[in-house]
């Protein structure tokens, strides 16, 4: 089968001002030559990133993806450009506080929500078409926590768990196009920032989350290669294989190990 090609595509990239979202930007734009139209809230951040990778190829566009009017809205701005987007890519997401499901606030769940997976929903909803007629392709970022389930993540998996199961009936419906999942584990990134651990605590989960260029490499070659399920990382295989062979044993497991580390991190799962 041929090769998904990236080159001189035109790209919508949400979570572009940090983390994977920012680091798929940098290698689609100096790698492939990509335009990339930038989503994320901060429009400081994205500013500071575009100046960082390219003036003229990162064109930040700041909205709350979470909003399907902001979606609506963003399609009807793209119909004035000349350049129409040939790839969807969903990288927003946000990590809430481990915690219990009663220790969890319903307004924690609904931001999960909204960003982590119906906000794929919308983009796909508003721009399917688009990516149709140009014959390109959806990646949407899920997250190994979609593979087994543990305590003290409900929010998080939750909507993880929806944005695989949606990506794979998306591929179903368009077999047409690319559409691929993607299932990373622990990345170097900022997406521990809200969590109340010390610097001890994040040193260490630093030491043991990959590189996140390195991950970026895995996926945009596995799409190369029009993979519709893509995991990434040795804890994210890891978990994928102890649920499947062990449904039962492997949550409990994982639970385990959390709360025995004694992390602050972990303190109220």
């Amino acid at each position: 089968m041929k090769k998904f090609s990236f080159d001189k595509k035109t790209v919508i990239l949400t979570g572009a001002s940090s983390g994977i979202g920012k680091e798929i930007a940098k290698v689609l734009i100096g790698k492939y030559g990509c335009t990339v139209y930038a989503i994320a809230r901060n429009e400081e951040k994205l500013r500071s990133v575009g100046k960082e990778i390219s003036d003229t190829l990162f064109i930040p566009c700041p909205f709350d993806v979470g909003v399907y009017e902001n979606w609506a809205e963003f399609a009807k701005k793209l119909e004035e450009c000349p350049k129409k987007p040939d790839i969807l890519i969903n990288c927003a997401g946000v990590l809430p506080k481990f915690a219990s499901v009663q220790k969890t606030d319903k307004e924690v769940f609904e931001n999960v929500l909204k960003t982590d997976f119906l906000a794929q929903v919308y983009s796909c909803k508003v721009f399917l078409p688009i990516i149709k007629s140009s014959g390109g392709a959806i990646v949407n970022v899920s997250s190994s926590s979609s593979l087994c389930p543990f305590a003290g993540i409900a929010a998080y998996s939750s909507s993880k768990a929806a944005s695989e199961r949606f990506t794979e009936c998306l591929a179903q419906e368009n077999k047409d196009i690319l559409v691929s999942s993607v299932l990373p584990g622990f990345v170097k990134t900022d997406i521990m920032r809200d969590q109340a651990a010390s610097e001890k605590e994040r040193r260490i989960i630093s030491k043991v989350s990959a590189d996140c260029h390195k991950t970026v490499k895995k996926i945009l070659r596995r799409v190369r290669r029009r993979k519709k399920r893509i995991i990434v990382g040795a804890d994210a295989h890891f978990m994928n294989f102890a649920f499947k062979f062990f449904p039962s044993l492997a949550p409990k497991i994982i639970t385990g190990v959390l709360k025995k580390t004694k992390f602050s991190l972990f303190a109220d799962i």
